[in-house]
């Protein structure tokens, strides 16, 4: 009687909710997009038009090769500390304390961090001028220059802080929009390079595609004091580090189907050895 109602008390104990499993996200959306979106960012649209007429064609040429062996072999040292042991959340600091220990993997996380806030206001910035140039544009200043940077910049973080705050899901759904928006923007550029130019657009310096223009533009032409060859690469080389948007979310990467095909338990490789065996 005693073990019946010890029974009866167990059933009427309800079962605990299970824990909701995390978003977790895929190559496409978790590294892929988002390192594209860090790549083609400000630097690229603002920065690499001023930068290839200082430097000329050759040399910004020749600071993206650098660059892109410089980001090859970062991706490739991640790749070597990913497939080593499991990645467990912590991005950037994770790697680097796993590598070279949590002293400096510490320090330099959190000087990583600070950099992605800079970043983040540097983006922001950028996005506000080009905003402010159009309203000049279309006649439509809501007071001066400079506070309308400021007004577009503010709605901009708050929009962002707001999509941040929903959640990792809505995240990632607001960059596969912005991305679309961003391949929208590159074939639009390429079919404005095959417009004929007109007298108008010639005025403020766009000929299209020409051979003379071409050739001349080739060697560099320094202007300023800050007009060198290292100078432009290390104005250009912040977004080359958006490959590592892909590794900050580690935490929330999915596993890849090859690894857990693989992972099984012994308990589990046991099992099936005597069923087969049985």
């Amino acid at each position: 009687i005693e073990s019946g109602s010890k029974d009866g008390e167990e059933k009427d104990v309800e079962d605990p909710e299970p824990e909701a499993e995390p978003v977790r996200f895929g190559w496409v959306t978790g590294v892929m997009i988002r390192c594209m979106l860090n790549i083609w960012g400000v630097i690229l649209y603002l920065r690499l038009p001023w930068i290839t007429a200082q430097a000329g064609i050759g040399l910004t040429w020749l600071i993206i090769l650098m660059s892109s062996v410089v980001t090859s072999i970062t991706g490739l040292s991640i790749s070597a500390i990913s497939t080593n042991g499991k990645v467990k959340a912590g991005g950037t600091y994770f790697l680097i304390s796993r590598s070279l220990g949590p002293e400096l993997g510490g320090s330099i996380g959190l000087l990583f961090s600070f950099a992605n806030a800079v970043a983040v206001a540097m983006h922001v910035v950028g996005f506000s001028e080009t905003v402010k140039d159009l309203l000049v544009e279309f006649d439509a200043v809501m007071t001066d220059p400079t506070n309308d940077i400021r007004i577009v910049g503010v709605i901009t973080v708050t929009v962002l802080l707001g999509i941040a705050l929903a959640g990792m899901e809505w995240e990632a759904k607001a960059q596969v929009v912005f991305f679309f928006v961003i391949m929208v923007s590159f074939v639009n550029y390429f079919i404005g390079t095959l417009i004929p130019a007109s007298p108008e657009r010639m005025a403020k310096g766009y000929f299209s595609y020409r051979s003379d223009i071409f050739l001349q533009n080739l060697r560099p032409e320094w202007r300023g004091e800050s007009g060198s060859f290292f100078g432009m690469f290390s104005i250009f080389f912040p977004s080359a580090t958006g490959i590592l948007a892909g590794a900050n979310i580690s935490g929330d990467l999915k596993l890849c189907s090859p690894m857990q095909s693989n992972r099984r338990r012994p308990s589990q490789s046991a099992e099936t050895w005597e069923a087969g065996n049985g």
